[in-house]
């Protein structure tokens, strides 16, 4: 069986160069390099690799050394590099607006705000203000930080951001004092929920965040001031993105744009 070797190399905390050799049992291979350290924007048709570039760079660090993901067989040479890379996908579509049933992102949403023993939740990071008195000043900053970006976007549709003290969870309230909670958000809401709270729970540690097609849930106000607010939430993350909306490279970001077509060339 023929493999797809993976190399990358890392420096001061981002990646720098993703190679796939054997790609699609050997027709093609993959060399991108020179990766920006802040955003990337992949585009191309369908068909053309964005999303099987996502997977293998989650895979190599997220999965190693049995990285098996949509047919892609890898393997590694050189030593694994440690670098916390998150993957987020679209789990809702639109039209999927509202359900009286827990939906898979809101499953996930729920993680990343109660507490779970999984990973960092919302739940969590409050917590260090009370564990550790000398962080609260901090810890305080960054949430009322990150409840001014949430409602930025929010206010398209009329709510902001609150935190429900008897569930100890976060809520909306929306412009007639009402209440309103996170399984009554639409799916973009969540959607757009779940990506701002990833970011703002990577501290402003350095990460890779993959994303494909953010914009699939999106309105398209929110797709032209995604990447802002997703690197003022953390400047020290790194985002690789697939789109097919002009909007979310619209607003200053068209010299990242990474087209497909560039990196995939056919082995002779």
């Amino acid at each position: 069986m023929k493999t797809e070797q993976n190399t990358i190399h890392s420096m001061e905390g981002y990646l720098e160069e993703f190679v796939i050799t054997n790609l699609w049992k050997g027709r093609c291979h993959l060399t991108w390099q020179n990766i920006h350290p802040d955003v990337n924007i992949l585009v191309g048709i369908n068909g053309q690799g964005k999303t099987t570039l996502l997977n293998a760079i989650d895979d190599y660090y997220n999965e190693y050394p049995a990285n098996y993901r949509i047919g892609i067989y890898s393997s590694v040479k050189g030593n694994p590099i440690s670098m916390p890379v998150k993957y987020i996908q679209s789990f809702d579509r639109p039209g999927q607006t509202r359900t009286k049933s827990k939906s898979l992102l809101l499953e996930e949403l729920e993680k990343l705000v109660l507490k779970n023993k999984e990973a960092q939740s919302f739940f969590d990071y409050r917590m260090r203000a009370l564990n550790y008195p000398e962080q609260a000043e901090i810890v305080n900053k960054r949430i009322n930080f990150f409840f001014k970006t949430v409602n930025k976007f929010f206010k398209d549709t009329h709510k902001s951001i609150v935190i429900d003290k008897e569930l100890n969870s976060l809520a909306f309230q929306d412009n007639r004092g009402l209440q309103v909670s996170l399984e009554m958000l639409s799916a973009g809401e969540k959607q757009l929920l779940y990506i701002l709270l990833t970011v703002f729970l990577m501290d402003n540690n350095p990460f890779i965040l993959l994303m494909d097609e953010p914009e699939l849930s999106l309105h398209i106000t929110w797709q032209s001031i995604l990447i802002k607010e997703l690197r003022k939430l953390n400047p020290s993350c790194q985002l690789i993105i697939t789109t097919h909306s002009p909007s979310i490279f619209a607003n200053g970001y068209e010299d990242k744009l990474i087209f497909m077509e560039d990196l995939i060339k056919e082995n002779k």
